[in-house]
């Protein structure tokens, strides 16, 4: 009798030697940790935008991707890093072109820019866009959850090619102030 006990409980620890080789259910889920903020707005907002031919699980992989790729350089800090970068991008103000007058002389040599306010919403999502054209336009050897988690972390740390043009379109804006009353454009 004492044979069979021992019988047992050596199957027992192989079982839960077994056990232990396999994944945790704690690394399972560690995985998928950012699939639950996708209830957010600028979340969405960067899905969608991220979103080709009507892909929505494919850019929610690279949205999933780029930071769980922040995760892993600045643990815990990923969703921080990302509204950062995203409110480091966004636009205050634009700067359209003026059209030159139909004359026979040139009077005006030079091109007049035009300020204009730019709404919240509309300025975070221009932001978000030319986000994504950076990191789109970066090396193509990367992927693109690579290079947006780069831009991200650039903009964060008020970086990159991105926040330089939000600064000269501002410097710019505010060069050609005295042409214009601002306006909201909605």
């Amino acid at each position: 009798m004492l044979v069979i006990d021992q019988d047992l409980t050596n199957k027992q620890t192989k079982y839960a030697s077994v056990k232990n080789i396999q994944a945790s259910p704690y690394e399972q889920t560690k995985a998928s940790k950012f699939l639950g903020i996708k209830s957010d707005p600028l979340v969405k907002k960067m899905i969608n935008l991220l979103m080709r031919n009507g892909n929505r699980s494919k850019a929610e992989n690279v949205l999933n991707k780029a930071l769980q790729s922040l995760d892993r350089d600045y643990p815990g800090r990923a969703i921080h890093i990302f509204y950062l970068g995203i409110l480091a991008v966004r636009q205050d103000i634009g700067v359209s072109l003026k059209p030159k007058p139909k004359t026979r002389r040139n009077k005006q040599s030079f091109n007049v820019y035009l300020p204009r306010v730019i709404s919240p919403i509309c300025g975070l999502n221009l932001g978000m866009r030319s986000l994504l054209k950076a990191s789109r336009d970066q090396s193509i050897t990367s992927p693109l959850w690579e290079n947006l988690s780069k831009e991200l972390l650039k903009a964060s740390q008020n970086k990159g090619e991105v926040v330089n043009k939000r600064y000269s379109l501002n410097k710019l804006a505010v060069s050609n102030k005295r042409r214009i009353h601002f306006g909201v454009r909605y």
